[in-house]
């Protein structure tokens, strides 16, 4: 029983000495932080092609599109560089089980405080093949597609337009100077609405 008693006193002790310990974190410290912290939904991308007439006739009516597409959602290479030496190289993907749902990032990467150039990239890895040409002469076909059928080719060939827009551009760099002093975390973050990366002072530190 007093074996029990020491040993349960000494693991109190350890206890109340470990939570006393003040870890180093963001805006603690002697270095300074970037902060990546953004939510977008990744594009799909998409091969597609014209269907024949004999084509469309094997399909059901409700399912019949001249303009036939098969895709994937993409996924982005992230890059991150202090001076040209690399603080972060990943691949970010949508989530779920598709990937495709928005991704977070959300990433705090510690810096030498001073004078720095910093480069963040996101880059889409998968790239889409040509796609068939709508402008090319299909009179045959712009008769058959005239009424329900082209009427539905339109509204899909829109739809693919807005996704398109909502999605994150495909390609985006950020490269600035800016001086890390430490303690200090610098936020970047995705402008949906310009579509392009910001970087601005974290105003919670």
């Amino acid at each position: 029983m007093v074996a029990g008693i020491i040993v349960g006193a000494a693991a109190l002790l350890l206890l109340q000495q470990a939570t006393a310990v003040n870890l180093p974190g963001p805006g603690r410290g002697g270095e300074a932080w970037v902060r990546l912290s953004w939510s977008a939904r990744p594009e799909r991308v998409e091969t597609c092609r014209r269907l024949t007439d004999a084509e469309l006739a094997d399909r059901p009516a409700h399912m019949r599109l001249r303009l036939e597409c098969t895709g994937r959602f993409a996924r982005y290479r992230l890059a991150v560089l202090s001076d040209g030496v690399p603080l972060a190289l990943d691949t970010v993907r949508g989530g779920g089980l598709r990937n495709d749902r928005p991704m977070h990032v959300l990433r705090e990467l510690a810096v030498e405080p001073g004078h720095r150039r910093l480069r963040l990239e996101l880059v889409r890895l998968d790239s889409t093949e040509a796609r068939a040409d709508e402008d090319d002469d299909h009179d045959d076909d712009d008769e058959s597609d005239e009424g329900v059928l082209g009427q539905r080719e339109r509204r899909e060939a829109d739809e693919r337009s807005r996704s398109t827009r909502a999605a994150i551009a495909p390609s985006l760099v950020l490269d600035t100077s800016v001086t890390m002093e430490p303690g200090k975390v610098l936020l970047v973050t995705y402008d949906a609405d310009m579509r392009r990366l910001v970087a601005v002072a974290d105003p919670s530190r």
